[in-house]
């Protein structure tokens, strides 16, 4: 009974403005004060270019947003109706039943995703965040960025993980909206979210194709917050870096034999674990003009475990490695598993990882800041076209 009390509660304080009496919402920030049917409420608007997963359109007084459930691609989309505060909320009919109802702009957020921690921060917003998951308020005692974000928020309480949340703490922050991720096949943290009752809002950057269409992903939680304009400005932005990227290096790396992989076991890889076609990543590498040495028979989004034997037969004539894990932690395996070494990028250290002093920082930022990664990426494999560069997220091992 209790379960069911504070979903009803959270319910009603996450609906805001009466839907009949939008001058309820007087004095309130950035609330409509003369309500009037048939005008255009959202001057700044955003269009989708690069994503293949969402959209969105605008209504007047509400906009809605459709995406695909990655968590279940067969199902039907996942909507949101993101209506003006002090204006009528939209009647749950038609193409709208079945929505989640946020009233915009958003005000008090969790994040639990440290993908859309990024984005929130990018937009200027970190004050509206009154609660993050267990796992980002860590990050703080150890990172920098992270400690930032937190400093600048609303004293955000500790709201649980994945699908673990705390209801409670939730309610309490009377929280409007919860930016998680969506990991995919196989996981369901948003629809236990939204099964009990919470605003539960996918953040499926990661699941996308290409690394432009993850960073677009801004505009999305932007959206929440009426702030079309920033987030169609910082995608501009990371966009035309992007193509800077891809012109520099066009014609100019073709013959090289790339991975994409972990090998710590602290971050959970047994052995190896690479990416292949289907993954941003690869699809980068393909952008770069780059040979994958674990593309074949790994299509997985998310890439695939590899044994020892498997591991040795896919990349025995790769010269280069990304590493997603920390150079520290890449070194201290090569130490302890020799094994490894009878890869030649390890051998011969042609190889870049991620840096360790702000690795957390850059694992929130990677998936938005795609221009950082592809000039990374690409100053690593190669250097002689990006003189004087260092790398920012990831970099070599000497």
């Amino acid at each position: 009974m209790k379960s069911l009390v504070l979903v009803t509660a959270l319910a009603l304080a996450l609906t805001g403005c009466s839907a009949t009496a939008p001058s309820a919402a007087v004095g309130t920030e950035g609330c409509v004060t003369d309500y009037a049917e048939g005008r255009d409420y959202f001057p700044d608007k955003s269009t989708v270019d690069e994503s293949e997963l969402w959209d969105i359109s605008y209504h007047n007084s509400y906009k809605t947003i459709t995406l695909t459930d990655t968590e279940n691609t067969s199902g039907p989309k996942l909507k949101y109706v993101l209506f003006q505060c002090g204006t009528p909320r939209p009647q749950a009919t038609g193409d709208l039943q079945g929505a989640l109802f946020v009233q915009v702009p958003v005000t008090t957020v969790a994040v639990t995703s440290f993908n859309a921690l990024a984005m929130v921060d990018r937009l200027g917003k970190n004050s509206t965040i009154t609660g993050l998951s267990g796992q980002l308020l860590g990050n703080a005692k150890k990172d920098p960025w992270y400690d930032g974000v937190v400093k600048a928020a609303r004293q955000p309480v500790a709201v649980g993980e994945y699908t673990d949340l705390d209801l409670e703490a939730l309610l309490g922050a009377k929280t409007q909206a919860i930016f998680m991720s969506g990991f995919g096949q196989g996981f369901d943290d948003i629809s236990t979210a939204r099964a009990a009752g919470l605003p539960g809002i996918s953040v499926s950057n990661r699941m996308e194709r290409h690394a432009l269409a993850s960073a677009e992903w801004i505009k999305m939680v932007g959206a929440f917050y009426n702030a079309e304009a920033a987030a169609n400005t910082e995608f501009a932005t990371i966009k035309t870096r992007y193509d800077e990227v891809v012109r520099t290096v066009s014609g100019k790396i073709d013959n090289r034999r790339v991975g994409y992989l972990c090998v710590t076991p602290e971050r959970g890889c047994e052995f190896v674990y690479g990416h292949g076609t289907e993954t941003l990543v690869g699809r980068l590498f393909t952008q770069l003009g780059v040979d994958n040495v674990f593309a074949a028979d790994n299509g997985a989004p998310n890439g695939k475990p590899y044994d020892y034997e498997a591991a040795i037969g896919a990349a025995v004539d790769a010269d280069f490695f990304v590493v997603y894990d920390p150079v520290k932690m890449v070194q201290d395996t090569l130490r302890t598993e020799p094994r490894m070494l009878q890869f030649r990028p390890f051998k011969e250290k042609s190889y870049i990882a991620g840096v360790d002093k702000n690795f957390e920082e850059c694992r929130a930022k990677t998936y938005l800041d795609v221009d950082v990664l592809i000039r990374d990426f690409a100053t690593g494999l190669a250097p002689d076209l990006f003189p004087d560069q260092r790398g920012t997220c990831f970099t070599r091992s000497s």
